[in-house]
């Protein structure tokens, strides 16, 4: 009624704030305050009238302008909270003719909170339709799968119960995460910078449109993606960098963070890179942070690389709800002390309380379509190693061209999931169905 009351007399758009926990944390815990609040609402949801009268039962309770709720004392609250309880109780063994005096604490607990607690009748059918169940199960019945390894042999299998026969899904499954890569491109049109704390007086960074879009459209929602990055100042601006190449090497990576070879790029491994500098590394992450991750200070410091504290730099793309949104920072000195004083690798024996905010600060990144990048790439086309792991190692060996990179999922990128058909010995008819010949 309060909100209603508020829109009606509203005669021009404005921000009202109020707590919905009124004034309560002031006499109260959080926690007693939270549990209030859900008696409350699920009170409402029973029954509106008869909640409202428990709240205000005569003309003398008032709430104040900025409250939301009735202004009550700490004793009347308690007799409130009770009633509610009762209004809700009582509707619960109305519904589904139970006496609210046998149900447990445990039982109440879960009614208030809007648990649907089946009534004794449903109880006992459901018990009734396991044991049924499982006399059915008892009665074996086995059966054989004959299927082929990776090397050819054919493996002969027999089960006997049903959850033998179940396919793993698990909750990273490739297939969920492929289609929803799919759809990456559209978080192109909404990308944000952040501006928020910027060193306005150290470098400013011009990152190129159509890398960013590259980048985001072959990444993956859940695993980090990572690629160097090398630019150079513009002759009457040397406080501005002005990326022109991204450089994707073999990598594998996690939710937290991603691996790179030890090999870094230069001039020799391609001579685009000739009269470039190594600018830092940008990566994309699964949520946003409002910090820089300990993790790519700890990446920084493996590089085979001098990293220049006032030059070098670190973006993160994060992957936010329908757009991507991006932050740049550069270390200080006290992040690496901070580093080597861990042994330069993060355990769960790692003191993090040293690692703080004084460990970075925010650069100045700006996106532009007035010039275009380019993407360096391994010259088979392989970068991604998620998939095959096995075939990655930090010692590994590549050479780079100029070229398009590929999506995280291409099948370049999986080549294990088609092997069941090169190495299968079935008859020829058995894909007869999958192959098309353009001449018969």
């Amino acid at each position: 009624e309060k909100f209603g009351d508020l829109i009606l007399k509203a005669t021009e758009p404005q921000m009202v704030l109020f707590n919905i926990y009124d004034d309560w944390l002031t006499s109260i815990s959080s926690y007693t305050a939270f549990s209030r609040l859900i008696l409350l609402l699920r009170a409402l949801h029973v029954s509106q009238d008869r909640t409202k009268v428990i709240l205000r039962p005569d003309k003398s309770v008032v709430t104040k302008p900025h409250h939301v709720w009735p202004s009550l004392t700490d004793e009347a609250w308690i007799s409130v909270e009770n009633e509610l309880k009762d209004l809700i109780l009582s509707d619960f063994g109305k519904r589904n003719n139970v006496n609210v005096a046998s149900l447990t604490s445990a039982e109440i607990r879960d009614i208030i909170l809007g648990m649907e607690i089946a009534a004794p009748s449903q109880q006992r059918q459901q018990m009734a339709e396991l044991e049924k169940q499982t006399r059915e199960q008892s009665q074996m019945t086995a059966t054989t799968t004959r299927s082929v390894n990776k090397h050819g042999d054919e493996i002969f299998t027999h089960t006997t119960s049903s959850y033998e026969n179940e396919a793993f899904k698990s909750r990273t499954d490739w297939k969920q995460r492929a289609v929803t890569a799919s759809h990456l491109h559209l978080r192109t049109k909404y990308v944000y910078v952040s501006d928020e704390d910027v060193d306005e007086d150290g470098i400013a960074y011009i990152l190129p449109q159509n890398l960013l879009n590259r980048l985001v459209c072959i990444s993956d929602l859940r695993t980090q993606c990572a690629a160097y990055l090398y630019g150079l100042s513009p002759a009457d601006a040397p406080q501005i960098k002005e990326i022109h190449c991204m450089v994707l090497v073999p990598q594998i990576g996690t939710h937290k963070d991603f691996k790179l070879p030890k090999k870094m790029p230069d001039e020799k491994t391609h001579p685009a890179l000739k009269g470039l500098d190594f600018i830092g590394v940008i990566h994309t992450q699964p949520e946003e942070k409002k910090y820089l991750p300990p993790e790519d200070v700890v990446m920084a410091n493996n590089l085979k690389v001098d990293w220049d504290l006032s030059l070098n730099v670190v973006i993160n793309c994060a992957f936010t709800q329908g757009s991507c949104y991006l932050n740049a920072y550069r270390f200080t000195e006290k992040a690496i002390k901070w580093v080597k004083g861990v042994g330069g690798a993060i355990t769960p024996a790692t003191d993090m309380k040293q690692y703080n905010t004084q460990c970075y600060n925010r650069a100045q990144l700006l996106l532009s379509k007035k010039f275009l990048g380019f993407f360096l790439v391994p010259d088979d086309g392989v970068w991604n190693y998620n998939m095959m792991g096995v075939r990655w190692s930090n010692t590994l060996d590549y050479k780079l061209v100029v070229g398009r990179p590929l999506e995280f999922f291409a099948p370049k990128h999986r080549p294990m999931h088609f092997i069941a058909f090169s190495e299968s010995k079935d008859d020829e008819d058995t894909y007869a169905v999958d192959i098309q010949d353009a001449f018969h």
